[in-house]
């Protein structure tokens, strides 16, 4: 993306310390939502909060992952 002089370039970073961290975050994040699962089986808005579990998930690897600050702010 690039407005004037602003130029934001949109990439990935994997290195050990990403692949260890990005190991941790989906482990420690099945675990929460296995959890969750069994605990909320019951509740009528389960989809709903399953889904902004995986939303939240999702934007911890995009936060481990970025290759700059934009997207760090966005993770």
């Amino acid at each position: 993306m690039e407005v004037g002089l602003f130029t934001v370039h949109w990439g990935f970073l994997f290195d050990s310390l990403t692949v260890i961290m990005m190991c941790v975050v989906t482990f420690i994040s099945s675990l929460v939502h296995f959890y969750s699962f069994e605990y909320m089986y019951s509740d009528p808005y389960l989809i709903r909060f399953m889904a902004y579990l995986s939303f939240f998930t999702f934007f911890m690897l995009v936060l481990i992952t970025a290759d700059n600050f934009v997207q760090i702010f966005l993770g």
